[in-house]
Order: structure tokens, then sequence, then C-alpha cells
């Protein structure tokens, strides 16, 4: 039945195509279930895409407010002092999830 009307909505002229109503859709999803926003910046940042700033900003929240997620969620964060060290610790991680 979703198939059906999002064919009904392309054709309407409502949206250009699929993509763009999927988009909208994801968009809509991560505004009404918030929760989602912060699942997605912790995975992000514990398989080292995204650095602190930007995983609070995913999150919707400050940097120390998303420690505090990490914390209560005992994820231990790690500093670095530059890309080397970013580039090993991602490869490091990415070892340990196999």
């Amino acid at each position: 039945m979703i198939k059906e009307r999002v064919e009904g909505v392309i054709r309407s002229g409502v949206y250009v195509d699929e993509t763009e109503l999927y988009n909208e859709a994801i968009r809509t999803l991560f505004e009404v279930k918030s929760d989602l926003k912060t699942i997605a910046a912790v995975e992000l940042y514990k398989g080292g895409e995204v650095s602190l700033e930007k995983a609070a900003e995913i999150a919707g929240v400050n940097v120390v407010q998303f420690k505090e997620i990490l914390s209560q969620k005992g994820i231990t964060r790690w500093i670095g002092s530059g890309e080397d060290d970013l580039k090993k610790k991602t490869e490091e991680l990415k070892k340990a999830k196999r």
C-alpha cells in the first residue's frame, strides 16, 4: 500500500521524484523521533566517522551534553593529537568491530 501511495503523490506533482519524497520523509522522521538523531550521532561517533563536535551537531545538542550522553551509554571518548591519530583510531575501531 505504501508503494501505491508514493506513486500517487509523485504523479500529483507534489514531489518531483521518489528521492525528493523519501528525503522529506526521513527529515520528518528525525524531527518527530528526535531520539533517532542521538542514536545516529552516537553510532557515527563510535565508528570514528565524525568528530565529537560533528556528532553533537547531528544529535542537536552541545558538546558538553553529547559528552554526557556518551558517558551515560558507557562509551569512552578518545582524544588524539591530530589527523594521524584519528586515522589510527578509526582503523583500530574497524578491526574491533570484526
